[in-house]
C-alpha cells in the first residue's frame, strides 16, 4: 500500500503534475497549471492569485485518493478479497446485500459479477466501495476479515430436505422399483407418499431454503432473514414425517389423525412462506425492477400455484380423515403433482433462471416477450389441468381440459428454452468459471426440461391422432420422472455447486464427485426412459427399474461432497490459488 502524498506546497506546479497525473484537473480548476509556466512553487502561485493554500491541497489529497482507491478496487476484485484487504468495505456491502458473499476462501467472483446478479447501480455501488476502502489506504492490510453482522447461511433447509429424500423420498422410491420389477406389488399409497415426500419434502423444501437466504438478496432488499423461516421449516419437515407414518395407517384412527394433522402443519408452512415472499415483492425498490420484470412476476406466480398445490394436500388430509382407505383419489393426487410441479416449481425456475442462470452461463437476455409468452401459457395450464378433475364433466371434456394443460404446460417450457438460448448459446468468453463444471449440469437439466416437454406434447397428438393409448399411467410416470429427476434434481445440485460455496465462503470440495453425480443422475433418467418401450417388451421394464439405485447414489455423492465443502475440509489447491481471475462481462443490464 503506497503512502499517501504529501503534495509538499514549496514544489513549482509543474512537478506537481509530472509526479502526480491527478494533479492537472485539480489546479486546472483553480487556475493554477499554466501560472508562470507552473516555475512558481504552489504556495507562491495561490498568494499571487489570492487562493487559500489549505483549500487546493485539500483538493489535491481527495482526488488522490479517489484515483488511489480505483486502482484499489477494480471491479474484477472479488468480493473476498476487498473485506479482506479494506475491512472498512464491510459495512458497505452488507448495505447493498452482499456482507456474506465470498468468503475468505469462497470463490474469486468479482464485485461487478456480484453487483448484476444483485442488479445493483453499479457505479453508486463502486464508488460507496471505493470511498470506505480509501480509509484504508496507508494501513497495514488486515490479515482477517472483521466479521458480518449480515445473518450467516443456515443449512438447515437444505440439510432437512436432503435427509428426507434419502429415507423417505427417492430411497423408498428405489426400494418400490425394485419390488415392482421382481414382481411383487407395492400399495398406491406407498408410490403416492413418495411422491409426496419428493415435492414437498425435497424440492420445495430446498427451494424455500436458497429462497430464505437468496430472494432479499437478489431483490435488494439486503440481508434479512425472518425469524418465521425456522418456524416453516419444521412445519414442513414435520408435516411430510406425518403423512408418510399417517397414510399406510389410514385403517385406524391414529394414522387418520397424523394425515390430519400433517396437512394442517405443510399448509402453515406455505403460508408462512407465501407471506415472505409476498412482503418482499411488496418492499422492492422503484427503479430497481420494473413491476413486470420477468423474476418478480415469476415468482409471485409460483407462490400463487405453491398456495394452490398446498390447497389440494390441505383437501387430501381432510379425506385421509374421514376414510378408512389408504390410497388417496386420482382428483386430489393429480392436480396437487400438477400445480406444484409445473406451477410452483417451474414458476420459481423460470423465474430464477431468467436472471441468475443467463449470468451463471453467460448466454445474455431472453429474446424479447418470451418469458411473458411462457408465463401466461403457464397461468393458463395450471387451471385447465385442475379443471378436468371436476366430477360434473362428461369424460371427453374432461380428458381434453386435461391435454390442454398438459400441452400448453409444455410449450411453456419450450418457448421459455427458445427465448434464453440455455441449450445452444454459447457463454461469453469471459464469464466465471466454477469448480465442478455446474455450467454442464445446469445446461444439461434444461435439456431435461425440453426432452419432458417434447414427450407430453407427443403422447397428447398420439393420443389424439392414433389409435396408441399414449397418455397411459407407466408413460406419464416416466415423463414426470425426466421433469422430477432430470431436470428439477440435476438442476437443485448444479445450481448448488455453483452458489452453496458462495454462500458458505468455501470452495468445492471434489470436482470429480460432481461429475459423477451428473452422470449418475442422467444414467437414471435414461434408464427411466426405458418405461416407453416396456410396453411391447417387459424386459426394458427390469432393466429400468434399476434408475432408483443410480438416483440414490447420486444423492448419496452429491450429500457427502456438499458437507464436505460446507465443512471446508478441503483447502484450495495451489493451481486453483494461484489462477488468475479473468475479466468480468456481462450481457444483462444494470441499473445506473
Amino acid at each position: 500500500m503506497q503512502n499517501r502524498p504529501t503534495f509538499d506546497p514549496k514544489l513549482p506546479a509543474r512537478v506537481l503534475t509530472e509526479r502526480y497525473p491527478v494533479a492537472r484537473t485539480v489546479l486546472a480548476s483553480y487556475g493554477l497549471d499554466a501560472c508562470c509556466g507552473g516555475e512558481h512553487p504552489l504556495e507562491q502561485a495561490c498568494a499571487a492569485k489570492g487562493i487559500a493554500l489549505v483549500d487546493v491541497v485539500a483538493d489535491l489529497r481527495s482526488a488522490h485518493t479517489v484515483a488511489e482507491s480505483y486502482n484499489l478496487v477494480p471491479p474484477t476484485m472479488s468480493v473476498g478479497e476487498v473485506r479482506r484487504r479494506f475491512p472498512s468495505t464491510a459495512p458497505v456491502l452488507e448495505r447493498y446485500g452482499l456482507g456474506d458473499c465470498g468468503g475468505e476462501e469462497g470463490p474469486e467472483e468479482p464485485l461487478a459479477w456480484f453487483a448484476t446478479v444483485h442488479r445493483l447501480p453499479l457505479e453508486d455501488f463502486l464508488r460507496d466501495v471505493r470511498e470506505a476502502a480509501a480509509r484504508d489506504a496507508g494501513k497495514v492490510p488486515a490479515a482477517t476479515t472483521r466479521p458480518s453482522s449480515a445473518p450467516p447461511f443456515s443449512p438447515h433447509f437444505i440439510l432437512g430436505s436432503l435427509f428426507l429424500t434419502l429415507t423417505l423420498g427417492a430411497t423408498t422410491g428405489m426400494i418400490n422399483l425394485l419390488r415392482i420389477a421382481a414382481g411383487g406389488d407395492v400399495p398406491i399409497s406407498h408410490r403416492q407418499i413418495h411422491g409426496h415426500t419428493q415435492i414437498l419434502g425435497f424440492a420445495a423444501l430446498f427451494l424455500m431454503g436458497i429462497a430464505y437466504h437468496a430472494l432479499p438478496r437478489i431483490l435488494g432488499i439486503g440481508g434479512i432473514r425472518p425469524k418465521s423461516a425456522r418456524t416453516s421449516f419444521w412445519l414442513m419437515f414435520i408435516g411430510v414425517v406425518l403423512r408418510n407414518i399417517g397414510q399406510p395407517l389410514a385403517f385406524y384412527s391414529v394414522g387418520r389423525a397424523l394425515s390430519f394433522v400433517s396437512a394442517g402443519l405443510e399448509a402453515a408452512s406455505v403460508v408462512l412462506f407465501a407471506r415472505f415472499v409476498f412482503k418482499l415483492l411488496a418492499g422492492v425498490r422503484e427503479g430497481k425492477y420494473d413491476r413486470k420484470d420477468p423474476i418478480l412476476r415469476f415468482v409471485a406466480i409460483g407462490t400463487v400455484f405453491f398456495l394452490v398445490a398446498i390447497a389440494f394436500d390441505g383437501a387430501q388430509g381432510i379425506w385421509l380423515a374421514g376414510h378408512f382407505e389408504t390410497a388417496l383419489p386420482a382428483a386430489l393426487v393429480e392436480p396437487f403433482y400438477f400445480a406444484a410441479l409445473y406451477g410452483f416449481l417451474l414458476g420459481w425456475i423460470f423465474g430464477f433462471g431468467n436472471r441468475v442462470v443467463s449470468l451463471f452461463l453467460g448466454v445474455g437476455s431472453a429474446r424479447r416477450r418470451t418469458p411473458e409468452t411462457a408465463m401466461v401459457l403457464q397461468i393458463c395450464a395450471v387451471p385447465l389441468f385442475a379443471a378436468s378433475y371436476l366430477p360434473s364433466l362428461t369424460m371427453r371434456t374432461a380428458l381434453l381440459l386435461r391435454d390442454s394443460g398438459m400441452t400448453a404446460a409444455a410449450i411453456a417450457a419450450l418457448v421459455y428454452l427458445a427465448g434464453n438460448g440455455f441449450l445452444w448459446r454459447r457463454g461469453a468468453p469471459t464469464v466465471m468459471r466454477a469448480p465442478g463444471s455446474p455450467s454442464f449440469a445446469i445446461r444439461a437439466a434444461f435439456a431435461c426440461l425440453g426432452i419432458w416437454a417434447v414427450l407430453e406434447i407427443t403422447a397428447v397428438v398420439l393420443a389424439r391422432a392414433t389409435r396408441l393409448p399414449a397418455q397411459n399411467p407407466w408413460w406419464a410416470d416416466s415423463a414426470r420422472h425426466v421433469f422430477s429427476i432430470g431436470f428439477v434434481t440435476l438442476l437443485i445440485v448444479g445450481m448448488s455447486f455453483r452458489i452453496l460455496p458462495v454462500f458458505s465462503g468455501k470452495r468445492l470440495w471434489s470436482p470429480r464427485l460432481a461429475y459423477a453425480t451428473y452422470a449418475l443422475l442422467l444414467g437414471g433418467v435414461a434408464l427411466r426412459l426405458l418405461q416407453y418401450p416396456a410396453a411391447f417388451e417387459p424386459l426394458f421394464y427390469r432393466l429400468g427399474s434399476f434408475m432408483g439405485v443410480f438416483v440414490v447414489l447420486a444423492l448419496l455423492l452429491f450429500v457427502f461432497n456438499l458437507v464436505r465443502t460446507m465443512r471446508g475440509a478441503r483447502m484450495p489447491s495451489r493451481k486453483e490459488s494461484s489462477r488468475t481471475p479473468v475479466a468480468f462481462a456481462s450481457a444483462l443490464p444494470v441499473r445506473n
